[in-house]
């Protein structure tokens, strides 16, 4: 079942902006309580003893409280709307506008948070959701999101969207590319198409969301979704190249033309040519050379994404530099060591995985502290502030690199890990395998 199809109406709740957090999961609490068949005071001390773990606010004014019931159902779900806004944590940047809670027993908890994480990182959802007045519409925003939005674009933007979409088609056939990777959800409609889509070159749908769209068939060779969100102009292509890549629908020698545009101005309106070899020799660089068998290609995209986004907004505005060592775990440990208290020592693996769009804000507050963050390729964050230790000495460095870029080039050269690090002073992103740097953007 699609994650917004269980969402109810009984579920959903319109809530004072003068209420407290523990107020608003309190309520929220009442309304699970029917499915989780336990009492809501129960629930609510639950979700506050993991809230005060960590915060679940993730972002774009929506926060996820939860947690794991012994005598819950599989999973069950309320939806709070706040429109004026409220203030969810001393951390948060900006006012919680939407607020999920989430009463779970077995099940995969991070697939589970990811989806309804995925659900509202559209903004078109967010904003169809604020604006809606009762939980009739709440829910027909969920099901159908962004209609309202839609319904208030400018023609003259439709038909920007229009005109640039087919100057890539024909620019696709021009250069004999592979594909042509459209991006719409800057848009958050399909409307601008009039017609079938060229299936030669063929043309890929690439999207945060498949809900936002209409089920028209529109010839798309497939659709592609991304696990990202938060994705800008500036990165759109690169993440979601890589990501792709990963999942073997480009190969080396291709060719690609993406069309994209962005969210915050409602647009189709950019095209990128891109020589997958050229552009992505890093990829194909650690598909040559020795790596960790066990490191999933999500988690590598993951963590280059939160890398390249340390590098280009630092932390609070601060430049932030960090490593981050990937896969072959055991091997990797027995050449660790902790400068600081472990600050993901205690917990669950299925809370301290870096898939988890919840921990992307901890992530970066924990990048601060010296040392590297060791992760074993499903992702869980094994520790953090850890020091590394080996016997290899660093003549092979280039000059004007420091420590953070030595321990790089050890660890990976006693291990089948892959090491990122992210440099403060330059805002550089390099790569390490087998003991070398492979790439640095």
């Amino acid at each position: 079942m699609e994650i917004e199809q269980r969402f109810s109406t009984d579920r959903i709740v319109f809530l004072e902006p003068t209420l407290s957090k523990d107020d608003c999961i309190l309520e929220l609490a009442r309304l699970v309580q029917p499915q989780a068949g336990l009492p809501p005071e129960e629930i609510a001390d639950a979700v506050r003893r993991r809230e005060e773990q960590l915060s679940t606010y993730v972002g774009h004014g929506v926060a996820l409280p939860h947690a794991r019931m012994e005598w819950a159902p599989s999973w069950s779900i309320a939806l709070g709307v706040i429109p004026e806004g409220l203030q969810w944590d001393a951390a948060a940047e900006d006012y919680t506008h939407i607020v999920v809670l989430i009463v779970y027993a077995d099940l995969d908890q991070i697939q589970l948070l990811s989806s309804i994480a995925r659900l509202f990182s559209s903004p078109l959802v967010r904003e169809s959701v604020i604006a809606s007045e009762t939980p009739e519409e709440v829910l027909a925003a969920l099901k159908r999101p962004g209609a309202r939005a839609r319904a208030s674009l400018d023609p003259a933007i439709l038909g920007v969207a229009r005109s640039t979409a087919e100057h890539a088609f024909a620019l696709a056939k021009e250069t004999s590319s592979r594909a042509v990777l459209l991006h719409p959800d800057g848009l958050g409609t399909l409307e601008f198409l009039e017609r079938r889509v060229p299936s030669s070159p063929p043309v890929f749908l690439i999207t945060r969301d498949t809900g936002i769209y209409d089920s028209v068939d529109y010839g798309f060779a497939d659709v592609i979704q991304l696990p990202f969100r938060g994705l800008r102009r500036s990165n759109i292509i690169e993440m979601s190249l890589l990501f792709i890549l990963s999942k073997g629908v480009l190969q080396k020698g291709d060719t690609v033309i993406s069309v994209f545009g962005d969210s915050e101005s409602r647009s189709l309106d950019s095209i990128v040519y891109t020589d997958i070899d050229r552009e992505f020799a890093v990829f194909f660089s650690l598909q040559s050379t020795r790596r960790p068998r066990d490191l999933q290609e999500v988690v590598f995209s993951r963590v280059i994404q939160l890398a390249s986004e340390l590098a280009e907004e630092g932390r609070e505005g601060k430049p932030a530099g960090t490593l981050f060592v990937l896969g072959d775990y055991e091997r990797v440990a027995r050449h660790t060591q902790q400068l600081v208290i472990n600050p993901f020592h205690g917990y669950d693996d299925d809370e301290c995985n870096i898939l988890d769009p919840i921990l992307e804000e901890t992530v970066k507050e924990f990048s601060r502290i010296d040392g590297a963050f060791v992760i074993s390729g499903d992702g869980v964050i094994q520790s953090a502030g850890t020091y590394i230790r080996t016997e290899v000495p660093f003549t092979d460095i280039p000059s004007g690199l420091g420590a953070r870029h030595a321990a790089a080039a050890a660890i990976t050269s006693v291990t089948s890990a892959v090491a990122v690090a992210v440099s403060e002073s330059t805002k550089r992103i390099s790569i390490f395998s087998n003991g070398e740097r492979v790439m640095v953007w």
